[in-house]
């Protein structure tokens, strides 16, 4: 974010502006095609060629040479350079549904089962640019419109207002906690895609969304003097996981193992780190906020995002062909399997979320025995599956004897399952519960600060 913001401070004294990586370097892109709207008026400027006024509606190509960048559109002479910016001319009238810049082909869900590629409309200004010979864009706009448009982004417009309000402050308050900064070497503070958090520019931007933001401008979670590293996930599948145990490092105290239930409700079971727990937690249908049960207005799919898939997320169930596990395995591990023996749990968290996993297999060069350790949830849920497994709470059961024809994943969940779960918030909003109770059911010991 500009120094307005906070690349060297997490706490700004007023609104900053954030800078959004929507087309990336891996996304190996040669062109870029966008539309300009109708209004405001844009100036686009570029390194080599000082400014130039597009008319409103113009659809404008950028188009990767060697060492530039070639533009062409109706009533623009082609012009050539290495750097690119579009920016209002005017004032900008407020962001509503599907305003701004549309930018086409781009892609939602980079490295997760549900990949595809969606026309985005982007508020503020864009820019373009080579990083490394490959084009990238970069969304530059206000934080509270970023906000607003990342509460329906990750899910959906029709969620009740208490959920949009508490996802709005999840989302706020894990940007400016300003933790991992995966992609500042672009030059951005965050990226448009899962890895980060979920931003489509206007493209579901509802009435909702943009009260959520402005009912909570400014306000972030706190705990111990510091804005919580508010992480979230679809759904945790009936218990909370650990921060350690995903990412490693000190525990956390508001991001701990906690079932998603009320305090004392049912109590159960509370802690899935063993086989015999987590089989017997898979198999049930615990009283949880996420459990579907609690989804009284209609299928839970008529709440999500728009690129999110329909699909059991609460328990789930996923099978493999000795082949397909096989080839999977060999082509993300650069193994040279002949046959997969077996898939063994090595460690789990309190949630039941696998943190190392040891796959056995037959080698196909000296026919011996060997085996692989897989350390990570997310290494585990993508190696495990072509399409990226739901999450790693689940367990194996093979068919066929020694060298099994098929793997069944029995699962819990959707995502990491740390913190903030976003179908148990919608199960809780659904049924009467406030925006702060929500936040301080899924971050517990945080407190609600407003500070710009």
């Amino acid at each position: 974010m500009k120094r307005s913001g906070f690349l060297a401070d997490s706490r700004p004294d007023g609104e900053p502006v954030i800078r959004v990586g929507v087309i990336l370097p891996e996304d190996e892109r040669t062109l870029i095609s966008l539309v300009l709207p109708s209004r405001p008026a844009y100036i686009m400027t570029g390194d080599e060629t000082g400014t130039i006024l597009p008319e409103a509606g113009v659809r404008l190509e950028f188009r990767r040479r060697q060492d530039d960048i070639a533009v062409r559109g109706s009533g623009i002479a082609p012009a050539r350079g290495k750097h690119w910016k579009i920016m209002p001319a005017e004032v900008e009238p407020d962001s509503g549904h599907r305003s701004g810049i549309k930018v086409e082909k781009v892609i939602a869900g980079r490295t997760f089962h549900w990949r595809k590629l969606i026309d985005v409309f982007l508020p503020g200004s864009i820019e373009i640019r080579l990083f490394e010979k490959r084009l990238i864009l970069i969304n530059e706009l206000a934080f509270e419109s970023y906000v607003a448009c990342v509460a329906t982004s990750e899910m959906g417009s029709e969620c009740p207002r208490a959920l949009i309000e508490s996802q709005t402050i999840v989302a706020r308050s894990w940007m400016l906690a300003n933790v991992e900064m995966k992609h500042r070497f672009l030059g951005v503070d965050v990226c448009n895609d899962d890895c980060c958090q979920r931003y489509h520019g206007t493209n579901s931007l509802s009435r909702q969304a943009r009260e959520g933001a402005f009912f909570t401008r400014g306000q972030v979670l706190m705990y111990d003097g510091n804005i919580c590293d508010a992480r979230y996930s679809k759904s945790c599948g009936g218990m909370m996981e650990s921060f350690e145990t995903v990412w490693g490092g000190k525990p956390v105290p508001y991001l701990r193992v906690k079932p998603d239930r009320v305090e004392g409700n049912n109590p159960g079971i509370n802690d899935l780190s063993t086989e015999s727990s987590v089989r017997e937690w898979i198999a049930a249908n615990p009283v949880s906020f996420c459990n579907p049960d609690m989804i009284h207005e209609g299928p839970v799919h008529r709440f999500l995002g728009d690129v999110d898939e329909e699909g059991d997320y609460f328990r789930w169930e996923v099978r493999q062909t000795q082949a397909e596990l096989r080839c999977v395995l060999n082509e993300r591990l650069h193994l040279d399997a002949e046959s997969v023996l077996d898939v063994v749990p090595l460690r789990r968290g309190g949630s039941g979320r696998l943190s190392m996993v040891q796959v056995t297999y037959l080698s196909g060069a000296d026919e011996q025995v060997q085996t692989v350790e897989l350390e990570g949830e997310y290494l585990i849920r993508r190696v495990l599956h072509t399409q990226f497994l739901y999450s790693s709470a689940f367990i194996v059961e093979k068919t066929g004897g020694p060298v099994p024809d098929h793997f069944l994943f029995k699962g819990a969940g959707w995502g990491h399952g740390v913190g903030y779960c976003q179908i148990g918030a919608l199960g809780m909003s659904l049924n009467g519960y406030s925006t702060e109770d929500i936040l301080f059911h899924y971050l517990p010991g945080s407190q609600v600060t407003k500070i710009y």
